[in-house]
């Protein structure tokens, strides 16, 4: 159970983290992103801490949350080179 809860923490808070930054590319206001950023920030992080419940090992877990962080960082990286 704690590995589980472990890497729904820290994966979690990196994941709903980065998925926050990703709404630069919507086109609204700056303090609509903002309030959008930290509302959808802590939904995501306590779903993700529900998947990493829900899947039938730490590692699998894991290796999931893994695979969308690089997507997400990926796209945010992309934003971040090219100035969008």
């Amino acid at each position: 159970m704690w590995p589980k809860t472990l890497a729904g923490f820290f994966l979690g808070l990196l994941i709903s983290t980065s998925l926050a930054l990703n709404l630069k590319l919507l086109p609204l206001d700056v303090d609509t992103r903002l309030l959008s950023g930290l509302l959808l920030a802590f939904v995501l992080w306590a779903a993700v801490m529900t998947y990493c419940y829900y899947a039938s090992s730490a590692k699998r877990a894991s290796l999931n949350c893994l695979k969308l962080l690089a997507v997400s960082v990926a796209v945010n990286g992309v934003v971040l080179v090219t100035g969008i």
